[in-house]
């Protein structure tokens, strides 16, 4: 009787803790749920900055955020599209737009994606341009020149190296020495004024200007992005640097001892959210869906970092994924991931932070040394142009004295709208436009 008793209390107790376990189990996975609910809420939440979505969001999936683009913010990197030939960026707000809409960009494919720059600036140190001339520019053979090295200073640019005419008399190549400012043009390509050239030590320049050869006469240049026309180089900053594209105006170009210095003011309005890691150097994607190795952060934030605090991070697009392998990732609760990297290799650079407004569009006007215009509106000195920024008084005396109708030398844009005029259009020597008789 007592043995019944037992049994039906036992059975009566495990009945009890059965049905408690089944409602702890059920509280414990609607707790969980709840959370995975309130993440993907947080997961799933558009962070677009200002400007960077222009059409509608696409319905969201697991797989898509809906983002047309991922908005990325870069600060105090060395960023090299490959090997050495990239930017140093102070700070740079852009997007990575995949070329076929729908799709994530893919790191690596760099030509299925255009970098757009909304706005910020870059710096391309003398090594860089040096490098982007002989391995991108110049990768081709018969070339008209050769093993270039370049140097900047205030508002000129020195170009040393091997010259060919025609890219092959006289079947060496002669030492040459090339100068010049870099200015922007009205349809904002960057335009190389070369006014120095010099063979063997030779000043060549004014006698070629003097008898009306220009250098592509002598030189071709002519790779996409890049062309010489007349004596100028025109460089194209949307098609000049290995892919992925540029894209995005330049609002002013100058030159210093830093390098090449490009500002981009098209979308100033864009703001970013701070990012996990307090850092002086990294970069930052917000939102969209960047497909590393072979996985798409969906709506991701993913912010890389520098191994050494102590210097600018230097990222290799082509390469990234060594530079990932060899760190470390962290995932924070909101979803956000974190890469830890070493360095790629390359020399540890950083500009001199610029203290000029990005709204400056002008460039100094380079003008020659007083007295080397002659009446035909040619440079006959080889004195290098003096770079003035503001009218200097004169005194009235000397004035008087100075010829107020000489000519000056046509600018670079009057010489290259030369080529445009309709047949039967009359000059006279300096290149003006006169009445035919």
């Amino acid at each position: 009787m007592h043995y019944k008793k037992i049994i039906k209390i036992a059975m009566g107790l495990l009945l009890t803790f059965g049905i408690s376990n089944g409602l702890m189990a059920g509280s414990f996975i609607n707790k969980q749920q709840q959370g995975l609910n309130s993440a993907k809420a947080q997961w799933q939440q558009k962070n677009i900055p200002s400007g960077m979505q222009l059409g509608e969001l696409r319905v969201a999936t697991e797989r898509d955020s809906g983002a047309e683009n991922v908005s990325i913010y870069i600060e105090n990197v060395n960023f090299d599209v490959v090997e050495n030939i990239g930017f140093y960026v102070e700070k740079l707000s852009a997007t990575l737009e995949p070329k076929v809409a729908g799709q994530p960009v893919i790191f690596d494919d760099v030509e299925s994606f255009t970098i757009n720059v909304h706005s910020g600036t870059v710096v391309l140190s003398p090594q860089v341009i040096t490098d982007l001339f002989n391995k991108q520019i110049l990768d081709y053979w018969p070339r008209p020149l050769d093993d270039l090295t370049i140097t900047t200073k205030d508002n000129y640019l020195e170009v040393e190296g091997g010259l060919k005419l025609w890219s092959w008399f006289p079947g060496i190549y002669l030492p040459a020495n090339l100068g010049g400012n870099i200015i922007l043009s009205a349809d904002n390509k960057l335009i190389y004024e070369i006014d120095d050239v010099r063979v063997l030590g030779i000043p060549l320049y004014g006698l070629l200007s003097a008898v009306f050869i220009d250098l592509d006469l002598l030189l071709s240049i002519d790779r996409e992005g890049a062309q010489l026309v007349d004596s100028v180089l025109v460089l194209d900053h949307r098609a000049v640097f290995p892919p992925p594209a540029l894209a995005g105006n330049l609002a002013s170009a100058s030159l210093d001892s830093d390098g090449l210095r490009l500002v981009f003011a098209d979308n100033e309005s864009a703001k970013f959210n701070k990012p996990q890691v307090n850092s002086t150097s990294y970069l930052w994607m917000q939102s969209g869906d960047p497909r590393l190795f072979d996985i798409v952060v969906v709506n991701g934030g993913v912010q890389v970092v520098s191994e050494d605090s102590s210097k600018p991070l230097r990222f290799n697009l082509y390469d990234y994924r060594k530079q990932v392998a060899a760190g470390t990732l962290t995932m924070a609760m909101n979803g956000d991931i974190v890469a830890t990297v070493p360095s790629a290799d390359g020399p540890d650079y950083k500009a001199t932070i610029s203290n000029k407004g990005s709204s400056n569009i002008s460039n100094p006007v380079s003008e020659p040394a007083d007295g080397c215009i002659n009446r035909a509106g040619f440079n006959i000195c080889e004195d290098k142009v003096t770079s003035i920024t503001k009218p200097v008084p004169v005194p009235a005396a000397v004035a008087m004295v100075k010829n107020t109708d000489q000519v000056r030398p046509l600018t670079t844009e009057a010489r290259m709208r030369l080529k445009e005029a309709k047949a039967g259009t009359c000059f006279n020597r300096a290149g003006f436009e006169v009445a035919c008789k």
